[in-house]
Parts: structure tokens; C-alpha cells; sequence
């Protein structure tokens, strides 16, 4: 199911859909998912959501492999546009 993002940008969403999973706050897009205790299983958890409501779908590995929590936004946002 796709959703619109009313009010936001995909980024922030994102940001904010990361933030709620690591239970942590505030999170910025400068930050890296590993300082607030990111793990395999709440990057799964937080992809899972992302292709749920966005129909965007991605990988894992993306986040955790992105240095921070924007890059990840912005990889998202980049798929979202092709969706």
C-alpha cells in the first residue's frame, strides 16, 4: 500500500519512522543508526514499515550500510520517486 506523506517530506518521515523504532529522540539525519543502539533486527523492522506504507521497497542492508540516517532517507526518498 502506498501512501502520501501529507505535511512532510519523505526524508523527515523516514527520519521519524527511524527515530520511533530506536525509541530514542530527537534523532537528525546527521546522526548514525549505530549511536542509538541500531541493530539487524530494527533495520528489518524499520524497512518492513517503510515498504508497508510507502510501498517502497528496501533493503536492510541499506541502512545499515549508510553512514548516517539521512543517507538512508535520501536512498529512500530516490526509490520513492521511481515507485
Amino acid at each position: 500500500m502506498s501512501t502520501d506523506l501529507p505535511g512532510t517530506t519523505v526524508k523527515s518521515w523516514v527520519v521519524g519512522v527511524v527515530e520511533d523504532a530506536l525509541r530514542a529522540g530527537p534523532v537528525t539525519p546527521e546522526d548514525s543508526f549505530y549511536d542509538f543502539g541500531g541493530s539487524s533486527l530494527l533495520a528489518m523492522r524499520i524497512c518492513i514499515r517503510i515498504q508497508q506504507q510507502t510501498g517502497v521497497e528496501i533493503a536492510s542492508e541499506v541502512l545499515l550500510d549508510s553512514d548516517t540516517i539521512g543517507q538512508f532517507a535520501d536512498e529512500v526518498a530516490a526509490r520513492r520517486n521511481r515507485v
